[in-house]
């Protein structure tokens, strides 16, 4: 993971994967897109415009991603990053929405910029009386946004329109909890329509795009998959507070944390307070590169809460769960 820069505190980062995909995306266009639209142009014209629009359509996504991050902070909403990946992008809110109506506005604003930004390059293309290259550029970048706006309206969670989706259910059965479930389910049926359809076209011929539908629809399956099961995990580590989980032992405390970090000089991403719910050191264990965090009472180190110390605990509650659930006679 590489960080770029950080926009209102938001750290801005690309994965490894991104630095392919935007090869890919840079070749696609030299190769076939620009060739096609622009003959008789040199290979050197051709790759330069590739480069620029593959350029483009990813600081587009940047900017869905963005509007996200803003509206989610404008809602009261944590942000922990940006980040580009081989899929597009991804904007990681540390908490949910607190209300349906701001999950609904967190969720629409990037289709909203995605279409905005394809209706400004379209009246680029139509007013602005420049060189090919710019109108098969701009032209380009109003396709693909309207294709990005439409396909994250689909409602399959964790997409846009799956957000929207789990925003209406969330208003009508008061529940976060049932919302995400069906939410979830609609986008692991989305993703199996994609791997079939990418099936399909792979045995048509297209093997390239086959693949990439089906990858797409993986990647969305899993998604889908492991929001669910984030939504169980904070269910049961909610109710409880950090001091209900964590290992009290100051001496081996110390000898895991360095003194040296045991009071101010940590970060706020290493620290939980007592009182906090074991959810949000959950989050906070999320970011901590050591697989723990400090549990800090005013100036003193009073334990810490590792991953070990929660998967125990959810061990514990699924295991009563267990017991309690009623056995056929």
């Amino acid at each position: 993971m590489i960080q770029l820069f950080r926009i209102r505190d938001i750290p801005v980062r690309i994965d490894a994967g991104w630095l392919l995909i935007f090869g890919l995306v840079t070749w696609s266009l030299a190769s076939g897109y620009f060739p096609h639209v622009l003959p008789a142009r040199s290979a050197a014209a051709y790759w330069l415009h590739g480069l620029l629009a593959a350029a483009l359509l990813f600081g587009s996504v940047f900017l869905h991603e963005l509007s996200h991050a803003l509206a989610a902070l404008d809602q009261g909403v944590p942000v922990g990053g940006i980040t580009l990946h081989v899929f597009g992008g991804v904007s990681q809110l540390d908490a949910e929405p607190p209300t349906p109506r701001a999950e609904l506005l967190i969720a629409l604003v990037g289709p909203l910029t995605s279409f905005a930004i394809a209706g400004l390059c379209l009246v680029a293309d139509r007013l602005i009386d420049g060189p090919a290259a710019f109108h098969a550029v701009a032209g380009y970048l109003v396709a693909i946004n309207l294709v990005v706006g439409i396909f994250n309206l689909v409602p399959g969670f964790p997409l846009d329109g799956g957000r929207v989706l789990r925003a209406t259910l969330w208003w009508w059965t008061g529940r976060l909890s049932v919302a995400t479930r069906i939410a979830s389910r609609c986008g692991s049926v989305v993703a199996l329509a994609l791997v079939a359809l990418g099936a399909l076209r792979a045995l048509a011929g297209d093997l390239v795009g086959g693949l990439w539908f089906v990858l797409v629809g993986l990647f969305l399956h899993q998604a889908a998959r492991s929001s669910w099961e984030l939504m169980r995990v904070r269910a049961r580590l909610e109710p409880l507070r950090v001091e209900d989980v964590m290992t009290r032992a100051p001496l081996v405390a110390d000898l895991i944390v360095p003194l040296a970090e045991a009071g101010t000089a940590l970060g706020a991403e290493q620290v939980v307070r007592p009182r906090d719910t074991a959810w949000q050191a959950f989050l906070k264990l999320g970011k901590s590169r050591g697989g723990r965090v400090a549990v800090v009472d005013g100036h003193a180190l009073v334990g810490v809460v590792s991953d070990r110390d929660l998967q125990n605990v959810l061990a514990a509650r699924d295991s009563r769960r267990a017991d309690a659930a009623p056995r056929a006679a």
